[in-house]
């Protein structure tokens, strides 16, 4: 009777263990926002990046934000990005003064190389470099780039924790790294981000590293009320779900976010590029104590993904219809994203069997209701972004899935995907 439901978006992460851990901390308020997680967390980034700092923030957008202010982004100066993104990586950009720069995307769904140099003006000082899905940009060509015009380069790792590429970690090839915690990441806290500055920008070269803890330091925590709220969303999923084929778990969902019992993942002022209050705030020691049992679990989590991608890379149909993401060693897959020309018809008819698919990036700046205009990107710009955005559909990867689970996907792909 209480079957889970295959759905990307819905707390993917979060196993009983994570339950009860919210549990316990959400009866320790002491506890909330200074602690002793926190320099867990912070510790495990360094330790598994050979970095002397890394900088923790209540969320990925706020840790993009702290890199800009640290390497002294402003206003004018353009930073280049790729289109088929979420908001959360312009807005940054916008809230220093600065002016996002929109590349378009390559057959993999990342930064095309290739345009890079077209974008290049005088007044471009950074490239943010995106491993969408957990899939390795070519971050080696992007490097050269990036030195020949002496710019600053970025990864954003927000779905890549754990990959690599060419035998390096993901997140150690740019000056700087910045990484989320947000309800469908890789590992997740509900919110949360981490910030990393590489070796070659040490003092005395700048003293970047400095800049970037005075930044955090200089932020206060969260409220508890918004603390709070991200307490109980695993507390509250795990109620949810299993009702959530029946209706019931739909209601209770809506009701708890209406009620602002749980918060959005995304605040409807960064739709037009502005900042929320939310942003930026310091790592409260509540989320950490949830992501250090996530860390835990990073390599087996990832190992699984892994798994079921090589199961739809093999029981996918090869058909016109149906354009499977291309395979890059070190890709972790966050999401199997692929291309078909009927995906709203595909949605639809998978969630009429119970299956919530994902639509990362079903908008070439996500979410659905982003003023384009207002936060810099002109239509037609990016035709290949615009063009995949449309026909993108995500696949579950989650670490919960089962093999029926996968069947399932798989079998209603083929049936549904058409010409």
């Amino acid at each position: 009777m209480f079957n889970y439901p295959i759905a990307i978006s819905l707390s993917p992460n979060t196993d009983d263990d994570d339950i009860r851990q919210a549990v316990k901390i959400l009866f320790q308020p002491w506890c909330w926002k200074k602690g002793r997680e926190i320099d867990r967390v912070e510790k495990w980034f360094c330790d598994y990046f050979g970095v002397p700092e890394a900088v923790s923030f209540n969320s990925g957008i706020s840790a993009l934000f702290a890199l800009l202010k640290a390497f002294e982004i402003g206003k004018d100066d353009e930073v280049l990005i790729q289109a088929f993104t979420c908001v959360a990586v312009v807005e940054p950009i916008l809230w220093t003064g600065g002016r996002p720069v929109f590349v378009d995307i390559d057959e993999g769904f990342n930064l095309d190389y290739r345009l890079i140099e077209q974008k290049i003006t005088r007044k471009t000082r950074a490239i943010i470099v995106q491993n969408t899905f957990g899939t390795p940009a070519n971050i080696d060509k992007i490097t050269k780039i990036v030195q020949k015009h002496n710019l600053i380069l970025i990864e954003d790792c927000a779905h890549s924790l754990g990959g690599e590429f060419k035998g390096g970690k993901l997140g150690s090839f740019g000056d700087a790294a910045f990484f989320s915690f947000g309800r469908d990441k890789v590992i997740s806290s509900v919110f949360g981000g981490m910030a990393i500055i590489n070796l070659k920008f040490n003092p005395p070269a700048g003293g970047q590293n400095q800049k970037l803890r005075e930044i955090q330091k200089n932020l206060e925590y969260p409220s508890y009320f918004w603390i709070l709220q991200q307490l109980l969303h695993p507390i509250a999923f795990a109620c949810i779900l299993p009702l959530y084929n029946l209706i019931l778990g739909k209601i209770i969902l809506f009701l708890l976010m209406k009620a602002r019992i749980l918060s959005k993942p995304v605040y409807k002022e960064e739709l037009i590029g502005e900042k929320p209050k939310t942003f930026p705030f310091k790592y409260p020691n509540a989320l950490a104590s949830l992501l250090i049992r996530q860390l835990d679990k990073l390599k087996n989590y990832n190992d699984k993904r892994n798994q079921i991608a090589d199961y739809y890379y093999k029981y996918l149909e090869k058909k016109k219809s149906i354009i499977l993401p291309p395979y890059v060693n070190g890709s972790i897959f966050l999401r199997f994203n692929i291309l078909i020309n009927n995906a709203n018809k595909v949605f639809a008819k998978a969630k009429k069997n119970k299956v919530v698919l994902g639509n990362w990036y079903h908008n070439v700046i996500d979410p659905e209701g982003v003023e384009l205009e207002k936060i810099g990107y002109i239509p037609g710009r990016c035709p290949k972004a615009e063009s995949y955005a449309k026909r993108s559909v995500n696949l579950p990867t989650y670490p919960r899935l089962n093999e029926d689970n996968i069947n399932q996907v798989v079998k209603l792909i083929n049936k549904y995907a058409t010409d």
